[in-house]
C-alpha cells in the first residue's frame, strides 16, 4: 500500500489517515445512497458503487491493521430520511465492520436520520466531533470551540472533498483526489479526500473560498498537497500556493 507520513506518528494513506498511536484508521465522505438519488434526478447509472466503497474500506483494513474505525462523516447521502438503498447498504457496512474494528461514526451534513440506522448496531454516534486522546474528528460542517482545537494535536476533517488537476503536454487533464495537510494555530489540521467513486473531488487550485467554518480565515495556500493514489502511488507536492504558481492558476474567489 502507497501511505506517506505527514505529521509524527500520522500516516496519508488512500481515502484516509492511519494514527498509529492509538492503531485508529479515519476515512470520510462515503456518500452511500448518491446512485438513488441521481435516479430520481433522471441520471442512470448501471450498478451500485457501494461495493467499491466497501471493498476500499475492507482493503485498507487488511493492510493497516487498526483498532478503530473513525468515518468523519457524511455516511449517507440524502439530507432527508434515509432511502431504501441506504438503509439496506449502511446496515451491510455496520454488520461488515462491526467485528473487525472499533467503530464509531462522526457527523456530517448529510447525516440527518442516519441515527436509527446506528441504533440498529448500537454504533456510537459523534455530534459534531470526536476526541480520542489529543486528536480531534469532526466532519467539518460545524465550528468547534476554539478550546477544543488548542488542546487537539492533530485535527482529522472531511466535508471539502478536495482534489486537483493536472494537465500533459499536450492539454488533457487528469484529476487526483488529495489530502491538504496544515495548522490551525499550533494544531495540525489533515484535510481527508472523499472516499465515495462518486464524489471526484473539487480542485482546489482554482477554489480558494473552502466550505467548512473550520477553515475561515485559514490561508490553504500554506498547505501541502498530497496525492496518495492506489496505483499512481504517494507525492508530495509542496504547498498549495508554490503549486498554484508553478501550474500557472490564479484563484477564484
Amino acid at each position: 500500500m502507497h501511505r506517506m507520513e505527514v505529521i509524527r506518528g500520522v500516516e496519508a494513506v488512500p481515502y484516509g489517515v492511519f494514527i498509529k498511536e492509538i492503531r485508529t484508521l479515519a476515512i470520510a465522505d462515503l456518500h452511500i445512497g448518491y446512485e438513488e438519488a441521481l435516479l430520481e434526478a433522471g441520471i442512470h447509472l448501471p450498478k451500485s458503487q457501494y461495493p467499491k466503497i466497501k471493498e476500499k474500506i475492507l482493503y485498507l483494513i487488511r493492510e493497516l491493521n487498526p483498532e478503530v474505525l473513525v468515518i468523519v462523516g457524511d455516511v449517507k447521502h440524502e439530507f432527508g430520511e434515509a432511502s431504501r438503498q441506504e438503509w439496506v447498504e449502511v446496515l451491510d457496512l455496520l454488520d461488515t465492520l462491526q467485528g473487525r474494528v472499533e467503530l464509531h461514526v462522526v457527523r456530517g451534513n448529510h447525516d440527518n436520520y442516519l441515527i436509527p440506522i446506528l441504533k440498529r448496531r448500537m454504533v456510537p454516534f459523534h455530534d459534531p466531533y470526536l476526541i480520542i486522546e489529543d486528536y480531534l474528528f469532526a466532519h467539518g460542517h460545524k465550528g468547534v470551540p476554539g478550546k477544543v482545537i488548542r488542546e487537539s494535536r492533530v485535527i482529522v476533517m472531511g466535508h471539502e472533498h478536495p482534489a486537483v488537476t493536472f494537465r500533459d503536454e499536450v492539454g488533457s487533464k487528469v484529476k487526483f483526489k488529495c489530502h491538504l495537510v496544515g495548522k490551525i494555530g499550533n494544531s495540525y489540521l489533515v484535510i481527508l479526500p472523499a472516499i465515495s467513486p462518486l464524489a471526484p473531488g473539487a480542485d482546489v487550485s482554482f477554489r480558494s473560498l473552502p466550505f467548512s467554518p473550520l477553515l475561515q480565515g485559514v490561508e490553504l495556500d500554506s498547505f501541502r498537497v498530497l496525492v496518495i493514489d492506489e496505483e499512481a502511488g504517494a507525492y508530495d507536492f509542496g504547498l498549495l500556493g508554490d503549486l498554484k504558481r508553478f501550474l500557472g492558476i490564479k484563484s477564484v474567489e
